[in-house]
């Protein structure tokens, strides 16, 4: 899974420390906050990863998905 990962950094609002998205070629973009320490970096792509593997791109309930995601970290 990891080899379709593509990570970028971007200058994000202060409250967003990540996200991913998914490509027109079948691969992954995970976007990291360029503002946020490397260990907050980390944490993000773990987090954004979990999104990832629970195939959460399916779901319609935002909220409920990263209240899932954040129980378990």
């Amino acid at each position: 899974m990891t080899e379709d990962i593509n990570v970028a950094y971007l200058d994000l609002p202060v409250r967003v420390h990540g996200f991913v998205r998914q490509n027109g070629d079948c691969t992954c973009t995970i976007v990291l906050n360029s503002r946020d320490s490397r260990e907050r970096n980390r944490q993000a792509y773990l987090h954004e990863l979990e999104h990832l593997r629970r195939n959460d791109f399916q779901q319609d309930d935002v909220n409920g998905m990263e209240m899932t995601v954040h129980r378990r970290a």
